[in-house]
């Protein structure tokens, strides 16, 4: 093969890899779950491409008051994993390349949700951002549903939680935005609803 041959051979690669990258790429925004909820409907799931909670975010839950509370309720019994009650959903916040992610307890038989929703259905997420290889929480809220924005604030997008109160007839909803650090509440909003 002629050095001419070689180079065409490689572009050609090149172009096939760079195409290929592209298409994944694509697929995974496609993928990415950007509204979650605290509640599962019929025929959907809290998560819709769950992955494994890592062990590292799992032991800074463990130091999570509210989940430390539960653990003294509901000890886990012989062979079961603190990773059981919670699940994750990957998240781009700051770019494509990292993998943030989303974690919601997970629903139980019979004690739904353990501690971690109420009867009004108000529950709570945890959000991890990646940094190199471990995991800071950057952001613990509650609400009916979670929101990532597409608006960005430090480079990172934005979060809006939203609740439910008195029977339908208030509608709070708060945003939070990305301080450089931790995600911090930037506007809090009730309106009643007609």
């Amino acid at each position: 093969m002629n050095r001419k041959s070689s180079v065409m051979a490689f572009l050609l690669l090149l172009a096939l890899t760079l195409s290929a990258q592209s298409q994944i790429t694509r697929q995974s925004s496609q993928q990415e779950q950007s509204s979650f909820g605290t509640e599962e409907l019929p025929g959907e799931t809290l998560v819709k491409w769950p992955v494994p909670v890592p062990d590292t975010v799992l032991q800074i839950l463990k130091t999570d008051d509210s989940v430390k509370s539960c653990l003294e309720y509901n000890p886990l019994v012989p062979g079961q994993l603190l990773g059981s009650w919670f699940i994750a959903s990957e998240i781009h916040l700051d770019g494509p390349n990292e993998r943030d992610l989303v974690i919601l307890p997970t629903p139980h038989p019979g004690d739904t949700y353990m501690c971690f929703h109420s009867v009004s259905g108000i529950g709570q997420f945890w959000v991890f951002r990646k940094i190199g290889e471990r995991y800071q929480l950057v952001l613990k809220a509650s609400g009916n549903g979670l929101l990532i924005l597409k608006t960005r604030n430090n480079g990172y997008r934005s979060i809006q939680t939203g609740s439910v109160g008195q029977a339908g007839r208030y509608v709070t909803t708060i945003t939070f935005r990305f301080d450089g650090q931790r995600y911090r509440e930037y506007r809090n909003i009730t309106q009643e609803q007609p």
